[in-house]
């Protein structure tokens, strides 16, 4: 059994991280995946073997984090970027970076110094169109796909569960709106006192069109990226709104399953976080997408999906908008064989090994 290490990992209190390590688990079957994360007790159930210090002595490495080029101080290098790219060059010639995407914050010295490592790896493949077009200015030899999570499928057991999460909670799923938030910090400039009051004022619209507002726990990970304070304070400004928290209900399965299954159920899901929204296509919900990133833009583009930029985020406008805009009809089969195509194109350029 070949032994590959998933590298520049963040954390499963995610459970968009988790969702990218879980589709890694299904895209490399044979394989025994390992990685390290700071969490003190990384969720067992994501099928990845994770270890207390970073992978080493691997067949390959898969660069796995989402935004993990991000790098806060303009014009200088951070300590954290620095780290993740010594990762990335550790064994440069058996790793391959995959379904990542290059923040806005990552620019001048610091997308420089990530461009001539990513020139040294066996293969490059990212997730969004300016990423790639940056990448391929530079002279990097990028692919572009999808986020790797698109893989992902909604088994029936979390279904029966995210129905039994919603009836918990007193909700009629079918008469449910299900909404994604979160934080921003110096990475991602938005105010967060004006996104609460607007997404209070969106809750209160949804609410006064007989949809319950349900806003999901995306992230109970470290410093802005828990969703619970900012879920919290929408809360009390609209009252009447649920919070629901697949972290804490242990069925057996990850939190990114459950979630899965509740943006299945739910009659809208409007999501902030990008991997709502990508779980929501990967279960065959169309979400709408208020995007705040590159990479969401780019989902609402190339999929064409309904949708708008936060910073210009009205409640009133999105709440007509979100009313309107169609639920299903996306096919996310065809989504999930062109990442699984793109995957196996990145493994084709390894040194030869046994993966298969």
């Amino acid at each position: 059994m070949e032994l590959i290490g998933l590298i520049n990992a963040y954390s499963t209190l995610n459970l968009g991280d988790a969702a990218i390590y879980s589709a890694f688990r299904t895209l490399l079957p044979g394989a025994d995946l390992v990685a390290h994360v700071q969490d003190p007790e990384p969720d067992s159930t994501l099928g990845i073997r994770f270890l207390p210090r970073r992978p080493d002595g691997c067949s390959a490495y898969v660069s796995v984090g989402g935004d993990i080029f991000n790098n806060s101080r303009e014009w200088l290098i951070t300590k954290a970027f620095l780290q993740n790219l010594a990762e990335l060059t550790r064994h440069a010639s058996r790793t391959l970076l995959f379904g990542q995407s290059i923040p806005r914050s990552c620019h001048g010295l610091s997308f420089f110094a990530l461009c001539r490592c990513l020139r040294r790896l066996a293969a490059v493949c990212v997730r969004d169109a300016q990423s790639h077009l940056r990448l391929r200015q530079a002279g990097v030899e990028a692919r572009l796909s999808f986020d790797t999570a698109f893989v992902l499928e909604c088994s029936d057991s979390a279904r029966r569960a995210a129905l039994a999460l919603f009836q918990a909670s007193g909700l009629d799923p079918s008469r449910s709106a299900v909404l994604s938030v979160r934080a921003f910090d110096s990475m991602y400039a938005h105010d967060n006192d004006r996104f609460v009051e607007r997404m209070a004022a969106l809750c209160r619209g949804l609410a006064q069109a007989h949809l319950t507002p349900a806003i999901l726990i995306q992230s109970r990970a470290y410093g802005a990226d828990n969703d619970l304070e900012v879920a919290r304070s929408i809360a009390v400004r609209s009252p009447g709104t649920v919070i629901l928290d697949p972290f804490l209900h242990h069925s057996g399965f990850p939190s990114w399953q459950l979630a899965m299954g509740v943006f299945q159920l739910a009659q809208r899901v409007i999501a902030v976080r990008y991997h709502t929204a990508v779980l929501a296509l990967a279960a065959g919900t169309v979400p709408f997408h208020l995007h705040y990133s590159n990479k969401g833009q780019d989902l609402c583009t190339r999929l064409q999906l309904p949708g708008s930029d936060l910073g210009g985020f009205d409640p009133a406008d999105t709440l007509n908008a979100v009313l309107s805009a169609p639920r299903d009809g996306f096919d996310h089969q065809s989504l999930r064989d062109q990442v699984r195509r793109d995957f196996a194109w990145c493994l084709g350029r390894l040194p030869a090994t046994g993966i298969a």
